[in-house]
Parts: C-alpha cells; sequence; structure tokens
C-alpha cells in the first residue's frame, strides 16, 4: 500500500511540473543548419601560378621520401634482465616471488656458448648411412 501511494506521489509531481513548464514557441527552437562544406574549391585561387605549376609537374613522392629509423631509449624490462645461477638462484626466488619461474628456463638472452653459423652449409650427398 505505501508503495503504491509513494509512486503515486511521485507520478503526480512529475506532471504537475511538467504542466507547469510553457510550451517553447517554434522560433526559439534550434534551426536546421545546412551540412558543413568541406570542398576545397578552384585551388588556383590559394596558390600562385609558379606555385602551382610546381605542384603539378613535382617528381614522384616515393623517390623522394626519407625514411627515419631509430630505437627508443628505455630502460630494460625485468624480463631481459639476467638471471644468476646456482645458489644465487634462490635468493632471486626469495626476493623475486613473481618471477621466481625464471630460475628454472634457460636463459634466452645470454650469449651463445657455441659459435654462430648465420650462413647455411651446403647440403653434403653422402652414399651410404
Amino acid at each position: 500500500m505505501k508503495n503504491r501511494l509513494g509512486m503515486g506521489f511521485v507520478l503526480l509531481l512529475c506532471a504537475a511540473t511538467a504542466a507547469a513548464d510553457p510550451p517553447k514557441p517554434a522560433a526559439t527552437r534550434a534551426a536546421v543548419s545546412k551540412p558543413l562544406n568541406l570542398k576545397i574549391g578552384d585551388i588556383r585561387k590559394y596558390m600562385t601560378p609558379n606555385e602551382y605549376l610546381a605542384a603539378i609537374s613535382a617528381p614522384d613522392a616515393d623517390k623522394t621520401d626519407i625514411v627515419v629509423e631509430g630505437e627508443r631509449a628505455a630502460p630494460k624490462l625485468k624480463s631481459e634482465l639476467p638471471v644468476p645461477g646456482g645458489f644465487g638462484s634462490l635468493w632471486y626466488a626469495a626476493t623475486n616471488p613473481l618471477q621466481s619461474w625464471r630460475i628454472l628456463l634457460p636463459n634466452v638472452n645470454a650469449p651463445a656458448a657455441e659459435p654462430v653459423y648465420d650462413v647455411v652449409p651446403p647440403p653434403v650427398f653422402r652414399w651410404g648411412p
């Protein structure tokens, strides 16, 4: 019973508030604006004849592109830092519990123990096993 009475009072209050506001006249409503014109038009209005001819007869942009390559100077990630081996790994596991799983895996960032061959050797033909 109380919920119905409360809901009815709220609806009555909302209706009285809406009735108290006068209707807005048509002149104060937002007028519909035309769409934004993004066309450039005739480019010769904005450039001198010399600039226009230079832009048309410019060499291919691909031939004059400049490519800049570089690396960021960022601090090393924790995953790139070396993990100690032997008894030092126990201290590492105690001080870095979230990274302790790394002591069970080989260090992928360590330098190679054997010489690295950059060239693929030619195939060798053998008659037997």
